[in-house]
């Protein structure tokens, strides 16, 4: 049998989901919709067991974004279950009031974030892999999106920055270079966005989103 036939799909849709499950901006929305640390990781763990059991796991495009789509989804359905009340918007579940303390560490941690992308940003920008023939452009690419996500995650927003069609759009010549296959351009968003996670893995400790 084919793995990617087999639920849970190739070493790969395993490896983006294992990603994906480590980053910090999909822990801080988890956390945001949940409004609990214990509730968020069960939401996390519940998506995973959704996507780990499709049977099809590589006819998504984009799995970041579906991820935060079945994300969504799924707080939606716990935030149902706890109120006991319908709840129409499904895309953008009501994000529990977090306490005056909360609030300011959560501004703290954000402001210190911001600064270390500031910072060290030409020490960032050396670790990231050259992957292109331009790679001070693509370089450039992965910094300015994990700078994006992580303001977009702060501002408790869902991120398209690292959407395929924002790479598309911002470094066509690689991203939608002409007779290039499916698979190799699927590597290439596969691997930039494994980049820009790894470099935001450097700016965001996993202790300070606890």
């Amino acid at each position: 049998m084919d793995s990617n036939d087999a639920p849970g799909g190739s070493s790969d849709f395993q490896q983006e989901l294992l990603a994906l499950r480590q980053d910090p901006q999909v822990r801080w929305r988890a956390w945001r919709l949940a409004g609990d640390l214990d509730l968020a990781e069960d939401l996390i763990q519940s998506v995973c067991c959704l996507l780990i059991a499709l049977k099809h796991p590589e006819r998504i495009e984009d799995l970041r974004a579906y991820y935060f789509r079945v994300l969504h989804n799924e707080a939606t359905k716990l935030y149902v279950l706890r109120q006991e009340i319908p709840f129409e918007d499904v895309d953008d579940p009501p994000v529990p009031a977090q306490p005056l303390d909360e609030k300011v560490c959560n501004s703290l941690h954000a402001q210190i974030w911001l600064n270390r992308l500031a910072v060290w940003r030409d020490r960032l920008l050396v670790g990231i892999p050259a992957r292109s023939d331009d790679p001070v452009r693509y370089k450039i690419l992965i910094f300015n999106t994990a700078n994006q996500v992580l303001r977009d995650g702060i501002n408790g927003e869902l991120s398209e920055a690292d959407s395929n069609d924002a790479w598309r759009a911002a470094y066509p010549e690689y991203f939608a270079q002409p007779c290039v296959s499916a698979d190799l351009l699927h590597q290439r968003f596969r691997r930039a966005r494994l980049d820009a996670r790894a470099l935001l893995q450097k700016v965001v400790n996993r202790d300070e989103l606890t």
